[in-house]
């Protein structure tokens, strides 16, 4: 097994951080309905690029951000599929 040097530490705890702020998205979400001032294409991107860090941390093998990036692809997408559910309940009255 690798040792982790200083700075994987800082880069585990820089994106655990960033996931909790999807989670905290998420639940703000499920809890109000209100997606209106959300950007489906930030959300997209956000989808994209989490999914994009977790097949380039298989590739390091590191598995406890492989494992970060996967949670917060799924919040993303979670988020994106409400922002498409709760916006067309919203302009259908």
């Amino acid at each position: 097994m690798e040792s982790i040097d200083g700075w994987q530490v800082i880069g585990s705890i820089a994106a655990a951080i960033f996931t909790l702020g999807f989670v905290d998205q998420l639940r703000v979400t499920l809890s109000t309905r209100n997606v209106d001032g959300l950007s489906i294409i930030q959300w997209c991107v956000f989808c994209l690029a989490s999914a994009m860090f977790a097949a380039y941390y298989v590739h390091l093998g590191q598995w406890l951000m492989v494992s970060v990036s996967i949670f917060g692809t799924a919040c993303c997408a979670i988020i994106v599929t409400l922002i498409f559910m709760f916006r067309n309940k919203s302009e259908t009255g």
